[in-house]
């Protein structure tokens, strides 16, 4: 696994002379796709209209191509798969993400469960779980969650 995720990353990223930022950027963005899987496969539905939001967040945070980001979300729905939690992609995120990085995230995340125009009872507690584990504060979260559905409309 590791190794297609290393030779996705060589592929089509550049990466500097000391190879840092290569491994910042590819924590960044997998751990990033993992929570937009995530919240995508909470209802139990993968609707074309998620799976269209969850490429337009990572294509609007990253500036992937669209080879980059199926790419991606492949790898991703592979860890997302074999996780047992969802404290290693929040984890990655709390340490190489700021505070606005991270609330833009938690836009994006409920843009993906507004998607189908109706949030359920699993979406709503996967989005508070993912939200305590990023240590946003609740006025921030309701502040996210209310840009999410402006955007939508």
């Amino acid at each position: 696994m590791f190794k297609r995720i290393t030779a996705f990353f060589e592929s089509t990223m550049s990466v500097t002379a000391t190879g840092m930022a290569y491994d910042d950027d590819h924590k960044k963005q997998m751990a990033a796709a993992a929570l937009f899987i995530e919240v995508l496969k909470s209802d139990f539905e993968y609707l074309d209209e998620e799976w269209t939001t969850v490429e337009s967040s990572l294509r609007e945070l990253f500036d992937l191509s669209n080879d980059e980001i199926f790419q991606i979300t492949a790898l991703a729905e592979e860890e997302v798969n074999s996780a047992v939690s969802l404290r290693s992609f929040t984890h990655c995120i709390n340490e190489n993400y700021s505070n606005e990085e991270k609330l833009r995230i938690v836009e994006m995340l409920w843009r993906i469960a507004l998607a189908d125009g109706v949030i359920n009872k699993y979406e709503n507690h996967i989005m508070r779980k993912i939200s305590a584990l990023l240590y946003i504060p609740h006025k921030d979260y309701v502040r996210a969650k209310q840009q999410a559905r402006l955007h939508r409309n």
